[in-house]
């Protein structure tokens, strides 16, 4: 079962990316996180079952970017998509140094985000 955690703290754009995703993607499930500290507390419980993780840049309670990090430590090997509505390019290139393996803005469209969550899934 391919199962991904979406970690993004508006729900309504959370609740709906993870519909579109179950629907379009190989995914089968979408575990969901409004926050940095349920996503590290999803992550210890789901540790090696989880094939990607989505998370937005723009947490109010702590960079996204801390959770790539910590993902790069414990999760290796996860495919980790990273999400901005910032026009900041060192924001993105610092994600991608960290190890996000795409960086997209939340305003990308439904379908370029399911393409790019296909690929990083191997769907």
């Amino acid at each position: 079962m391919k199962q991904a955690l979406l970690v993004e703290d508006h729900a309504l754009f959370r609740e709906a990316l993870a519909a579109v995703l179950e629907e379009h993607t190989d995914l089968e499930k979408t575990v969901q996180a409004g926050s940095l500290p349920e996503a590290r507390r999803i992550l210890g419980h789901l540790t090696g079952e989880v094939d990607l993780v989505v998370v937005d840049l723009d947490l109010p309670n702590g960079e996204g970017i801390r959770l790539i990090d910590t993902l790069r430590e414990i999760e290796p090997d996860v495919s980790v998509l990273a999400l901005t509505n910032a026009r900041n390019l060192e924001q993105r290139a610092r994600a991608l140094r960290t190890g996000a393996d795409e960086v997209l803005s939340t305003a990308s469209s439904g379908e370029k985000i399911v393409g790019v969550v296909q690929r990083l899934v191997g769907g």
